[in-house]
């Protein structure tokens, strides 16, 4: 794993290493990212919880290789949610190629959306769209999934857009290495075809299936994290910013 993978700075000095044992405080998964079988990359993910008088914050690290037919990627985010919304930032380089997102949930709902790519910088707002991948992985807002309806799904990687109807969750079971896991299934059906979601009773991703750059990639957990453990919780002051295309 190269010095990419290992750490991403936030502002106001918080470091928060991504591939080394979870902290206290921390849940530390990790994804096996496969195409029709064969495995062709891994999502890393720490989530931090920082207590505030405001509420409790989370702090999301993400790292995503990839290296399949056709594409290659490296990506690079951290995402932060509170009581009162959630925002992200990454860098990607994409066989070859360097490009950044920033998203932040808008107050009356919808998200904005910017993407630099190619020394070009794109704004819009996405009023359909209620969550980001990074959100998948944060038990505060996976539960957003239970809205069923008209449903926006930022892809942080790229600031692409997955927009359909989210159907309401179906009861079904996952393998979770070798251990049969009871799961809801979200189904978001867009003109594209179909993503689906397997989430756990307590918030956690173990399973996810969508068309990503033109890759029916999917994500497997490889294996549950240990029950987080409430008696740990950060106190850490100034969050904010995020990565940057030239953390890369």
């Amino acid at each position: 794993m190269n010095a990419l993978s290992r750490r991403v700075t936030l502002a106001a000095g918080l470091t928060l290493g991504i591939a080394g044992p979870a902290r206290a405080g921390e849940q530390h998964l990790v994804y096996d990212l496969s195409v029709d079988g064969a495995s062709v990359g891994t999502r890393e993910v720490t989530i931090t919880y920082v207590s505030r008088p405001s509420g409790e914050r989370h702090v999301i690290e993400s790292y995503t290789h990839i290296a399949a037919p056709g594409l290659t990627l490296e990506s690079h985010g951290s995402g932060l949610s509170t009581p009162g919304g959630a925002q992200l930032s990454s860098a990607t380089e994409r066989d070859g190629k360097r490009s950044s997102v920033a998203a932040q949930e808008l107050p009356e709902g919808g998200w904005q959306v910017t993407v630099v790519s190619g020394g070009k910088q794109n704004d819009r707002t996405e009023a359909d769209v209620r969550l980001s991948t990074f959100d998948l992985s944060d038990p505060a807002r996976i539960g957003l999934l239970d809205s069923a309806g008209t449903f926006g799904l930022v892809l942080a990687e790229t600031g692409d857009v997955l927009l359909g109807t989210l159907a309401v969750g179906k009861p079904s079971t996952v393998t979770v290495a070798g251990q049969s896991v009871p799961v809801s299934t979200y189904v978001l059906t867009t003109s594209a075809g179909s993503a689906k979601f397997m989430v756990t009773g307590d918030g956690t991703l173990v399973r996810s299936e969508m068309t990503v750059l033109g890759l029916d990639l999917v994500g497997t957990l490889e294996a549950l994290p240990p029950a987080r453990d409430y008696g740990a919780v950060e106190t850490v002051e100034g969050l904010g910013g995020g990565v940057k295309e030239g953390d890369l």
